[in-house]
């Protein structure tokens, strides 16, 4: 249990905000504070543990070295967004990495997984990745995911308790009851770069992002490293946003794939440059071409919903937490033939709608 008075000393130094979903009351860290990470919830005097942030290595021989002094294992690292699933008071909700409840996963968690687990461990903190075309929150997706939306877990933590279930016992649970699991890659030490940059190559030409190393022991130690084709990803995904998008979502990418290459030139396909100058060009010149239409530059979603009043907290979650630099444009909500409500939006990009429509216009400039 929590001491309620350090929640209320959290509350009181703008280090947590409370928040609701339907009739239950939680507060959500918005700080580190107290060894409990930023988007720790506190729910019914009990701890959800945040999701810490896991540094990310440029160059993997030196990363290995420097990072690990035990075996680590490799996992799959999913285009997805991070949620915490747990049973409290008999409903099962998803928390987002902000602390937040997600409308959206908590609605579709009957689809995403077997949720009778939690009969067993009330306990358990279950977190995982949703990826797939048909999330709300993201444009890219694994290629190999094409089903609307999927769960893939990665890690399992208990209440009240911020640490990992070791790597071998959450596999084992995992497949006890029969849960998605992200796709594991097997065991190494730091003095295998080349094995594994071997599995990042075969991962590259799959088009996968990367990998997530995690250190087997108490200390926990993990770290992420990406393919060049995740770059590429990245970049496609948001270069019609050129200006709305902070520089260095930009420079950092293109920067990561130059050391990529310089460590590993065998991941120099002949077609990855074609491909990075496509990636900046192509959605540009895509969104200039349409501006001419539609006056706007922007993202379409289509999310389904078992529930329509989950459909419409998720609209309300939306406008409560907006995108820094973007608007968000309900289109429509509409019940389809299989009983899903289906919520069409738009994510708006101001800034470049704006600069088209006036270099498009005729507009002088002077550089």
């Amino acid at each position: 249990m929590v001491d309620p008075s350090w929640i209320e000393q959290a509350l009181e130094r703008n280090k947590a905000r409370r928040e609701h979903f339907d009739e239950i009351a939680y507060t959500r860290l918005t700080d580190a504070l107290g060894g409990w990470p930023r988007g720790t919830v506190f729910l019914g005097g009990r701890a959800v543990p945040g999701y810490p942030s896991i540094g990310r290595v440029l160059n993997l021989e030196q990363g290995l070295k420097q990072h690990f002094q035990a075996p680590f294992h490799a996992e799959e690292k999913i285009d997805g967004f991070n949620v915490r699933i747990v049973r409290h008071a008999d409903t099962d909700l998803a928390f987002s990495r902000g602390g937040f409840v997600c409308p959206f996963t908590t609605d579709r968690l009957p689809d995403l997984m077997d949720l009778r687990i939690f009969d067993d461990e009330p306990d358990l903190v279950i977190c995982g990745e949703v990826a797939g075309p048909g999330n709300p929150y993201l444009e890219g997706h694994p290629p190999d995911i094409d089903h609307e939306v999927v769960l893939r877990i990665f890690d399992l933590m208990r209440f009240d308790a911020p640490q990992f279930m070791a790597t071998v016992e959450r596999h084992d649970l995992l497949q006890r009851y029969g849960l998605p699991a992200v796709p594991y890659h097997g065991r190494f030490h730091a003095d295998q770069p080349e094995a594994v940059r071997a599995l990042l190559g075969e991962l590259d030409r799959r088009g996968v992002e990367g990998l997530v190393l995690k250190e087997e022991g108490e200390r926990q130690k993990r770290a992420k490293y990406v393919t060049p084709a995740s770059v590429v990803q990245d970049l496609r995904a948001m270069g019609d946003a050129l200006i709305d998008m902070p520089p260095e979502y930009f420079t950092n990418r293109l920067l990561r794939l130059v050391l990529i290459l310089e460590e590993s030139p065998a991941l120099e396909r002949p077609e990855l440059r074609a491909e990075l100058g496509a990636a900046l060009i192509d959605p540009l010149l895509a969104a200039a071409r349409a501006h001419r239409d539609t006056h706007k530059v922007a993202h379409h979603f289509r999310c389904r919903f078992r529930s329509r009043v989950n459909a419409e907290r998720f609209i309300e979650h939306m406008r409560r937490v907006p995108q820094k630099e973007i608007h968000s444009s309900v289109r429509s909500l509409e019940q389809a033939e299989d009983g899903y409500w289906v919520l069409t939006f738009d994510r708006v990009f101001p800034r470049i709608s704006g600069l088209l429509g006036n270099f498009l216009s005729g507009a002088q400039v002077y550089d």
